[in-house]
């Protein structure tokens, strides 16, 4: 062979092996963390204080289970709720929990919504959505009317077991949400 091309095959190999075969050609590179800080998650609790029930008149009721229902009667159970709501875009919902009047009275009896009342300034709030600012007690009251209207001897002698009534707190998600 002559010198020529052995001179040429030298060339091309070593073109190759630079290349790509692990030579000296190499592009920089350089990384560094961007130091973003961290972030905290927010809080939503929801605690129930002794509630008390009381009658059409504004009688307490020591004992509901000892009560007996009439129709035009009324019932109003009011409990504080100590509401803990953190979060920069923190909102959450209070809705009665276990709370069917079907069951035992039928369309004879009907649940209200539920009043909210801030404990720290009496202030009734408008809607039962909560913000970090209501967090603190607030005062839940439901009413149970059992209609004037009932016909004949309709749900004589229903009984309705009141003891699975509660609230719940339930985070809004909000408006920007990614649905994850």
């Amino acid at each position: 062979m002559n010198k020529m091309v052995k001179g040429a095959i030298a060339t091309g190999v070593g073109v190759i092996l630079l290349a790509g075969g692990g030579g000296t050609l190499a592009t920089w590179n350089q990384a560094n963390t961007a130091s973003m800080g961290s972030v905290v998650a927010g809080d939503l609790n929801l605690a129930a204080g002794a509630g008390v029930w009381t009658n059409a008149a504004g009688t307490a009721i020591p004992k509901i289970a000892d009560y007996k229902v009439v129709p035009g009667d009324t019932l109003t159970y009011t409990q504080p709720l100590t509401v803990t709501l953190t979060g920069n875009l923190m909102t959450a919902k209070l809705a009665v929990t276990g709370a069917s009047a079907a069951s035992g009275f039928g369309d004879n009896a009907v649940v209200s919504a539920t009043t909210l009342t801030n404990s720290k300034n009496g202030k009734v709030l408008a809607d039962t959505v909560l913000v970090p600012a209501d967090s603190g007690v607030v005062t839940a009251s439901t009413t149970f009317t059992f209609k004037k209207s009932t016909t004949s001897t309709d749900a004589t002698k229903a009984t309705v077991d009141l003891s699975g009534i509660g609230y719940k707190l339930e985070q809004q998600a909000p408006v920007s949400s990614n649905n994850q």
